[in-house]
């Protein structure tokens, strides 16, 4: 049966893929039910590609891109799209800067031709550079004082060499945004090139006319050479239980991470890892992680697991708020119930659970334009195929609990993993109040 209602786009197999002569990428989908129309783009340039003395530059540039583009200014391109109820925004990423505009049907010609100015001719002029610069500063200081961030930083620089991208967080830090040029961002932005770049374009549009706008306003971009290409360095190994904790006076809570080495999208294990993550650490109130050190032992405040698994492989994760006094129990019990998940695998009632949820998600997740839009570069960025949808709900069925076992014995059955607490000084934790 076809879970897709047939009001809606149905399935992006339908979606037309038709590649720019300068090697561009659009993929459009219509979508006759939505008055509106959903731009989603990608360069794949991002913080893997910016030196690490220069960490942030990625963010930095794409957050810069609507700060004047073309022969307008930042204050013409609100005032133009606000005028007509549509919206453009961009931002910098690891492994891509994120391009995306929203509009009545009837103005994508206008938001095409924006987006493009964007990408492709962005000023970056002083004062607007000056103003951002300050935004950025000022969210970094707040970061300075979240567990949560400071507890992802440290992991990352200990799992990660500093010449790994992945060993450092993409927005930057307080002392390389405050000395990144005007200079910087247009060097940075000569590194954008059409071959690199996806566009996706989702609503109730005659697709050919979507493609000879895309043309009109993407097809002259010419850059030199081949796209950049990054190659990441090997991650760090993990000696016996690595322990990190930073200190941050005045906090009543303490953010831990427990990581090991994961996996990139493209590898065999990706759907197998995906269905133990949910099951471990997503399911409802977090998976058996929440079930059992939230729930069950009221050692955390929150706890669950996640995967991050994208070009690269980055880590696989369990997190958890808990009490400062709470802090050695709470470690003990997640690797505890890591350690039982990695021997014995799930129940049956688990796998069905997590194939249900992960299937009806996939539907939900097609809903909007903008979901749709985004799914379709994930498609693009991964070579997926364009009849991805329709095969996912059977390689999610497929996993089995062997499979489940073998992965999550491979990957978290270790000793040699990495510990990070945030939160406040060991010897606060004495006074700190009962969880509750």
């Amino acid at each position: 049966m076809n879970p897709f209602p047939s009001n809606r786009a149905s399935t992006i197999a339908t979606a037309l893929r038709y590649e720019l002569p300068n090697g561009m990428v659009a993929l459009v989908q219509r979508n006759a039910t939505a008055p509106t129309v959903s731009v989603y783009g990608e360069v794949r340039v991002g913080a893997a590609n910016e030196p690490p003395e220069k960490n942030g530059l990625s963010a930095f540039t794409g957050a810069a891109l609507i700060r004047g583009a073309g022969h307008r200014t930042f204050q013409e391109i609100v005032a133009i799209t606000e005028a007509v109820g549509a919206s453009v925004n961009a931002g910098g990423g690891m492994h891509s800067t994120g391009f995306a505009g929203r509009s009545l049907n009837e103005d994508v010609a206008l938001i095409l031709e924006i987006l493009s100015d964007m990408v492709r001719a962005p000023v970056f002029p002083d004062e607007e550079i000056e103003r951002l610069r300050g935004q950025f500063l000022m969210a970094l200081r707040e970061n300075e004082q979240d567990t949560s961030v400071r507890a992802s930083r440290a992991l990352r620089s200990i799992m990660f060499p500093p010449a790994h991208p992945y060993s450092r967080l993409s927005s930057g830090t307080i002392e390389t945004i405050s000395i990144l040029t005007r200079e910087d961002l247009i060097q940075f932005h000569t590194l954008y090139h059409p071959a690199a770049t996806t566009i996706a374009v989702v609503g109730d549009i005659d697709p050919a006319t979507v493609i000879a706008l895309i043309e009109r306003f993407f097809g002259d971009w010419q850059a030199p050479g081949a796209p950049p290409q990054v190659t990441l360095p090997d991650p760090l190994p993990l000696p016996d239980q690595r322990r990190v904790h930073i200190a941050l006076d005045g906090k009543s809570q303490t953010d831990v991470i427990w990581a090991v080495h994961g996996l990139d999208r493209r590898s065999p294990d990706y759907y197998a890892a995906s269905v133990a993550n949910m099951i471990l650490g997503r399911l409802g109130i977090g998976g058996r992680l929440g079930e059992r050190v939230r729930e069950e032992q009221g050692l955390a405040y929150y706890c669950g697991s996640s995967l991050d698994a994208d070009l690269g492989a980055g880590p696989w994760t369990a997190m958890a708020g808990v009490n400062p006094a709470h802090v050695e129990r709470a470690i003990d019990a997640i690797v505890r119930e890591i350690k039982q998940f990695a021997a014995e695998g799930p129940t049956d009632q688990e796998l069905a659970d997590a194939h249900d949820f992960m299937t009806g998600r996939l539907v939900i997740g097609l809903e909007t334009n903008d979901s749709i839009a985004s799914t379709l570069l994930g498609i693009e960025r991964y070579q997926l195929g364009l009849d991805y949808i329709e095969r996912y709900p059977a390689i999610i069925r497929s996993i089995v609990r062997d499979q489940v076992i073998e992965v999550a014995r491979r990957y978290l059955a270790t000793d040699d993993y990495a510990i990070v607490t945030a939160g406040p000084p060991a010897e606060d934790c004495s006074r700190s109040s009962p969880a509750t």
